[in-house]
């Protein structure tokens, strides 16, 4: 199985969402889970070996590839074999349009996007699904609002979740903006942490399980 966090905007909190996702079903799943940091800055892969001074156990490993890697999947059977395995496998893809990540991102079972309400952030995530669209991806598309702020009035929420409904699932749950959230490490989620991303993981792993038939 691969499950993707990617999107055009960076600043969206998709490697935050990513690692909590991570520490999320790794405390609910009996499956392997592995992670893959394809972002330019390695901040997934760079938290996690800090996180080794922590006196706490490793809930997965984490992999980083090379920037003069123009292809990490040229060989198609590595991609089908991390897709077909039993493992959860997740990558954390650069806030950035890039081709040699493509097959990734027409071969995910899932890509998971986060996005915004902001005029940027907004445009940036049509952007992203028109790209997705011209890959002709076969992926699952799943989009969860992030940081976002419940006594804020955003006029753009009804049309753009509109538009955003027509390319995938939009959950319903929104990830609101919480300072825990910013200290968050690779080898727990605290009580206020999980209270903050549950009901949105929550929606996120019924849908996958529905998809696939299957149980994370």
């Amino acid at each position: 199985m691969i499950i993707t966090f990617a999107t055009q905007k960076g600043g969206t909190g998709k490697t935050t969402l990513a690692i909590a996702f991570a520490n999320y079903i790794s405390a609910i799943s009996e499956r392997n889970i592995n992670v893959f940091d394809f972002d330019y800055q390695k901040s997934f892969y760079q938290k996690w070996k800090e996180d080794e001074e922590l006196d706490l156990p490793k809930l997965y490993d984490v992999e980083t590839i090379g920037e003069e890697v123009e292809q990490p999947f040229s060989d198609f059977e590595t991609i089908l074999d991390l897709k077909d395995n039993d493992d959860i496998n997740l990558f954390d893809l650069a806030g950035t349009l890039d081709a040699k990540y493509s097959d990734l991102l027409i071969y995910s079972d899932f890509i998971i996007i986060p996005f915004e309400y902001s005029d940027v952030s907004a445009k940036s995530t049509l952007v992203f699904v028109s790209f997705l669209g011209i890959l002709e991806s076969q992926s699952e598309r799943i989009f969860i609002r992030s940081k976002y702020d419940k006594g804020y009035k955003y006029l753009n929420q009804e049309g753009m979740d509109a538009e955003i409904k027509k390319y995938g699932t939009l959950i319903k749950s929104p990830v609101f903006k919480r300072n825990c959230l910013q200290t968050i490490d690779t080898r727990k989620l605290t009580y206020e942490q999980k209270y903050a991303v549950k009901n949105s993981f929550n929606e996120i792993i019924t849908c996958i399980n529905e998809n696939l038939d299957t149980n994370i």
